[in-house]
């Protein structure tokens, strides 16, 4: 990621944080009557240790309708904070929740959330690049592969669906003895998805579709890796079936 300096360390508190003056490290984007941006600020902890970097992300209006709230729908940041404490003690790798708060003014509702710096991991569909290419390790690739496939199938046990899982929301890292971590992030539109079948192959298709440079042989690892599997059973190669042709769809769309 680019090196941006932040501003003065804010106080983790809502009135502090929504009214950091910092510079964007995502522009906002806007959504109907509402937007959504991001700032890479400084942070302490509670007791004042640190300084570490965190993301800073601010929304207005930017609502979602969810059973519980069919009408006027929650803030969108407010079903990711929730998300990631509820995948972070089911052991799913992702970002860290620093703080979460937001504050309703007649029909407008600001939200803010606080997340930790994924240090040291870059984006898959960057990472990836080095790592496929002709004078590369097929070994290194497979361990590149199986991280990615165990930390998906660590989402979809945990019930949920990704909803959005392009290779740029898999962070990964090189570890020092030679493997690879992997972090699953912008989780807003993660929701629990009770049929298995269903967060397999929505969530697959849609990271299958953003990879599909890659070899078949490479994109087969990663399916067997997923089930825990050396060798693909009848309903396993259906899936993959299906994954191939739900891609090939949205790519032609």
């Amino acid at each position: 990621m680019p090196y941006r300096k932040p501003a003065a360390t804010p106080e983790l508190d809502f009135d502090s944080l929504w009214n950091y003056a910092g510079e964007w490290f995502e522009a906002p984007n806007r959504h109907r009557q509402g937007w959504s941006g991001v700032n890479r600020i400084l942070c302490r902890d509670a007791d004042g240790k640190g300084p570490f970097y965190a993301f800073l992300k601010r929304q207005h209006n930017f609502m979602r309708r969810t059973w519980r709230h069919p009408w006027h729908g929650v803030s969108t940041f407010y079903c990711e904070y929730q998300n990631l404490l509820h995948l972070s003690r089911r052991g799913v790798p992702v970002p860290a929740p620093l703080f979460f708060s937001e504050k309703k003014e007649g029909n407008d509702v600001n939200a803010v959330l606080l997340t930790a710096e994924l240090v040291g991991f870059s984006p898959l569909d960057r990472f990836a690049a080095g790592i496929f290419n002709v004078n590369a390790s097929i070994a290194k690739q497979r361990k590149l592969v199986a991280s990615v496939a165990h930390t998906v199938t660590k989402l979809h046990t945990a019930r949920f669906q990704h909803r959005a899982l392009y290779p740029k929301h898999i962070f990964v890292k090189e570890t020092p003895s030679g493997n690879f971590e992997s972090m699953l992030i912008d989780l807003e539109k993660a929701r629990i998805k009770l049929l298995p079948v269903l967060r397999t192959l929505q969530d697959l298709a849609t990271l299958n579709r953003d990879l599909m440079h890659l070899s078949r042989t490479t994109r087969l690892y990663f399916l067997k890796q997923y089930y825990g599997v050396d060798k693909l059973n009848t309903p396993m190669k259906w899936i993959a079936r299906q994954i191939q042709a739900r891609s090939e769809r949205k790519k032609k769309s």
